[in-house]
């Protein structure tokens, strides 16, 4: 059985020869990044074993490859977050690699092989035939470079392509290692499934009493500390100071003198403050820019040292109380503090936090014990002959972004769609070893008889297909398994040939010049 997840992977991730993927899906055009013409020749994307490739071809490649992501519906702010630009870097600089690889093992690109190419190519063609003006045009506007050039570089791309049939062509598989596959691709299901987690019933529990918190926390002191040492870090109390600033604003355009202006503004209001003794909150109230703070005569309150600008906290924790810091410019503008008290950090004690876990975990076991009551009633319910996704439809927002995540909030339907008994994990639930045995238990598709517990949630879950490996599907699928296994194999050994050119080469990649054209897409 093939896995959908398994081909995106293994063709998705491809290397391709660079060049060929543009002579056969050409999409230039005015305004084009291909067509940019504030990338300079000179510059560079990257080098392999000294040998540059250009950041024109770097930016014609991505623009290409951005665009194909976009038909998809991927945002394009999402595109650097996809690493779009490193995949395409990673193309050339394989593309790159294997040319070298095949220059030095003699192998090279014929005329014939050379004009073949370039006659079948459908950006070339007019009415059918080879079109040596759209040709021309091509080399000479999008390219940049002349026949020669363009077509000695697409030698020695199609000499790469050579040198990797030469690599795919070693593989072999036998049946043995096809059957075996199959045995461990062909168990397979499908689930729907929901899950009640606590804190989707939170809040029905309430704010609870404290009699009822104290009387629980008797019975549960070891829940208590158990919870306390796992979780100490978040009882840690940073360093601490009761502070107030001034800020005095500086403005993205203001020219040199205006700053030096504004940097005299500061240091006066700090010379009236230390030399004339005029109050700080009075100033802050008449002179400070910074409106959250301004009519409390700069009152911040107690904060730590990340809640403040780096320059401004390393100052403003350095003084004693009383003492106020010079001028510090930051990229709001001038800020002055000073500490009136400070408090060192310190670990919070079991004691001083006992009564604030115990409302948690009390809340925690009530909220549990509510999402068990409601898995219960749904799990008798689907086995009554109703419909998880009838029960609990999941809720569609028209014109929702598909790339969005967020936190369950109330108990939905959903579906993990196919997969096999070799997979890592199973789809949305995870890779729960004890809910994955219980599912390819089943030897048919139906309810699944209790309440799971995956992590924190417990899940309802209704096998909807149950497919098990046989000799029959076995030999029927049998040529059409090989194939897919000979390709997976060749990328094995493609993965592994690019990974010893890379050990055995140089590799430096112009990231500031490749940061440049993402930012300019």
């Amino acid at each position: 059985m093939s896995n959908s997840s398994d081909t995106t992977r293994k063709y998705g991730s491809y290397f391709f020869i660079a060049a060929l993927a543009v002579l056969f899906a050409l999409q230039w055009g005015p305004g084009s990044q291909g067509c940019d013409t504030r990338i300079q020749d000179a510059e560079v994307a990257a080098t392999v074993n000294g040998k540059p490739i250009s950041l024109q071809d770097f930016a014609r490649s991505y623009a290409q490859q951005s665009d194909n992501f976009r038909r998809q519906g991927v945002p394009a702010d999402m595109m650097k977050q996809f690493g779009i630009h490193k995949q395409v870097i990673d193309q050339l600089v394989n593309t790159e690699l294997l040319s070298q690889a095949a220059e030095a093992r003699g192998l090279t690109t014929s005329n014939e092989d050379l004009a073949k190419v370039l006659k079948d190519a459908p950006a070339f063609q007019k009415d059918g035939k080879f079109d040596k003006e759209s040709y021309l045009n091509y080399v000479r506007q999008v390219e940049n470079t002349t026949e020669i050039l363009f077509e000695d570089k697409l030698r020695r791309q199609l000499a790469a392509q050579k040198l990797l049939d030469l690599v795919e062509s070693s593989v072999t598989v036998s049946d043995e290692e096809v059957k075996a596959k199959y045995l461990k691709d062909g168990d397979v299901a499908k689930v729907t499934f929901v899950r009640f987690t606590p804190t989707m019933f939170a809040e029905k529990v309430g704010t609870p009493k404290p009699a009822d918190i104290d009387a629980w926390a008797k019975t549960n002191e070891a829940a208590i500390a158990a919870h306390y040492e796992k979780n100490k870090f978040t009882y840690f109390q940073q360093e601490k100071v009761k502070a107030a600033q001034i800020l005095i604003k500086i403005p993205a355009d203001a020219t040199d003198a205006q700053k030096a202006e504004l940097k005299t503004r500061i240091e006066n209001v700090r010379k009236d403050i230390v030399d004339n003794k005029k109050g700080f909150a009075e100033l802050a109230k008449a002179v400070s820019e910074d409106l959250e703070t301004k009519e409390k005569g700069g009152d911040l309150g107690f904060v730590e040292r990340l809640q403040l600008p780096g320059a401004f906290a390393d100052m403003l924790f350095a003084l004693k109380p009383g003492e106020v810091t010079t001028p510090v410019e930051t990229p709001m503008g001038w800020f002055i503090g000073t500490v009136s008290e400070k408090k060192a950090p310190e670990q919070r004690p079991l004691d001083a936090v006992r009564k604030e876990i115990a409302g948690q975990l009390f809340v925690k076991e009530k909220a549990k014990s509510l999402a068990q009551a409601e898995a219960d009633k749904a799990l008798a319910a689907v086995k009554a002959g109703k419909k998880l996704g009838e029960l609990f439809p999941a809720e569609k927002t028209e014109g929702s972004n598909p790339f969005a995540f967020a936190a369950e909030t109330k108990p939905e339907a959903k579906e993990t769609g196919e997969f096999s008994s070799s997979s890592e994990s199973i789809p949305q639930l995870g890779t729960d070893a004890a809910l994955k045995k219980t599912i390819f238990d089943m030897k048919a598709a139906g309810t699944i008889e209790q309440v799971l517990t995956v992590g924190d949630a417990l899940v309802v879950a209704v096998v909807d297909e149950r497919k098990s490996p046989s000799d029959a599907d076995f030999e029927a699928k049998k040529a059409e398994l090989k194939i897919e296994a000979v390709k997976g194999k060749q990328f094995e050994v493609r993965e592994g040939f690019l990974k010893s050119l890379k050990q055995g080469g140089s590799v430096v990649t112009n990231d500031s010049a490749i940061d440049k054209v993402v930012g300019e897409s």
